[in-house]
């Protein structure tokens, strides 16, 4: 939801779907959706349970932990079958996190839902966002996480989820492996380090700007919502404009400063929507 915020602060048309509960937190949630312009015909309402709830704090250095109250929750019954109802017309790009991998059916059904993507010619798009406390199973991780990657043509990974994933494996040989398993792009943030780029043949890297940190809720998503901006900006929201897009150094410097600058921007204001930069906080 924070990324089709982000991407709607930025003008472009944004869907989220998934499913709310019938009560206070879900009406909420879709009136604030649609409050930001993001499109709500595809967001369920669940009268047999409730809305999840995540609830964030914050240290004295603006760094932020999360707790959650998820137990058969809405978004845990979302039934895959909905991806069958019209969620995948025109074209465009499918995003996910490793938020919907953490239980079985919610797994299966994410599958299910990049696999119909590809199927009508969308981008797919998988920020993998590890929430530990979220998983029941830690184990299962790699193996859902490689299993979605496998369908989607771009990926996010931060420099702990790297590690994470690699294991015993050195990153580099590991983001080579992903490579190869269908992405055409792996992106590695470090918190304020360089973001890098992998590509078949050759990598980039973008520095961070320098910013005073304020709260860092919502910066990798303000991230990635800049990112999938300047990707649909620059009408590659297809597997085929992505591969022609591949070899040109000016498409991809153009969507790492757009990234870095929605991230940097967030994390210099309070909150989660309320920090995402609109089009004019960019300047790029």
């Amino acid at each position: 939801a924070n990324v089709a915020v982000a991407v709607a602060r930025l003008g472009q048309m944004a869907q989220f779907v998934g499913a709310v509960g019938q009560d206070d937190a879900g009406d909420f949630l879709r009136a604030a959706l649609n409050k930001m312009d993001v499109n709500t015909e595809h967001l369920l309402t669940d009268s047999e349970h409730a809305t999840p709830m995540a609830f964030v704090s914050l240290d004295e250095l603006g760094e932020r932990s999360f707790s959650f109250a998820r137990d058969n929750t809405a978004d845990l019954n979302f039934d895959p079958d909905y991806f069958a109802q019209g969620v995948f017309n025109d074209e465009g790009i499918f995003h996910i996190c490793s938020n919907t991998l953490t239980h079985e059916a919610l797994f299966q059904t994410t599958l299910m839902g990049l696999q119909q993507a590809q199927q009508a010619g969308f981008l797919t798009s998988f920020d993998v966002n590890l929430r530990l406390p979220l998983w029941r199973d830690t184990s299962r991780i790699k193996a859902r996480v490689l299993d979605c990657i496998s369908y989607c043509d771009m990926i996010k990974l931060s420099q702990e989820e790297l590690v994470f994933l690699a294991a015993e494996e050195s990153p580099d040989a590991f983001i080579a492996d992903l490579l190869t398993l269908g992405p055409s792009l792996v992106l590695i943030t470090d918190a304020d380090k360089p973001v890098t780029l992998y590509l078949a043949d050759k990598t980039l890297t973008q520095a961070t700007p320098a910013v005073t940190v304020v709260d860092t809720t919502g910066a990798g998503d303000a991230f990635m919502g800049a990112w999938l901006y300047s990707m649909l900006a620059q009408a590659i929201c297809s597997p085929s404009a992505l591969q022609a897009a591949l070899s040109r150094d000016d498409v991809w410097q153009l969507a790492l400063k757009t990234a870095v600058t929605g991230g940097g921007f967030a994390v210099t204001h309070q909150g989660a929507w309320s920090a995402l930069p609109s089009l004019a906080d960019l300047s790029v």
